[in-house]
């Protein structure tokens, strides 16, 4: 594999296992038009036979992924500057325009040397290093740059443990 495509199943791996920690679940689209996950929250009722009942919620979130390494970017003390192409940047503001659904960016940062992206010892496996989450701010506008686009994430949209119920519920107050 290159090292494109480690990063990549890295990062896929990586919000798999925060979603699903959280009751939440990844589904990955069958045609990609720049979105690669849908975060759907999963919730439980109670039927009428007494039973209990599984489901998601009908709404969702769709996430871009993006992997990359602590050299691609620019790290200040509260915010990640980062150079994102022009037609995902234009995906993400066009979405908070015309979208049902919203659409956020998961910027997955791996060390840059690359023994250093997973561990394992007998109490733990270790991912390192970063993953933050961007929208556009409101009034954003397209883009007309052909190639990129740099954005800045500020430093408190790090993805935690708690990331996607508190993601979910600013995206649905």
């Amino acid at each position: 594999m290159t090292a494109e495509q480690i990063k990549e199943q890295l990062s896929n791996r990586f919000i798999g296992i925060l979603a699903v920690n959280r009751g939440f679940l990844i589904d990955k689209p069958e045609s990609d038009f720049g979105v690669d996950y849908q975060l759907k929250k999963t919730y439980t009722y109670q039927q009428p036979n007494g039973k209990q009942r599984h489901t998601v919620e009908s709404r969702y979130i769709d996430i871009q992924l993006k992997a990359t390494t602590e050299n691609s970017i620019i790290d200040e003390p509260t915010q990640i500057k980062y150079d994102l192409e022009a037609k995902s940047y234009n995906d993400l503001v066009q979405r908070q325009e015309n979208g049902t659904a919203p659409l956020i960016l998961i910027l997955f940062i791996l060390p840059h040397d690359t023994n250093l992206w997973v561990d394992i010892d007998l109490f733990e496996v270790k991912l390192r290093k970063h993953a933050y989450w961007y929208q556009p701010p409101t009034g954003s506008t397209m883009t007309d740059n052909e190639q990129r686009i740099r954005i800045t994430i500020p430093k408190s949209n790090v993805l935690g443990l708690n990331c996607f119920p508190d993601i979910y519920n600013q995206l649905y107050p």
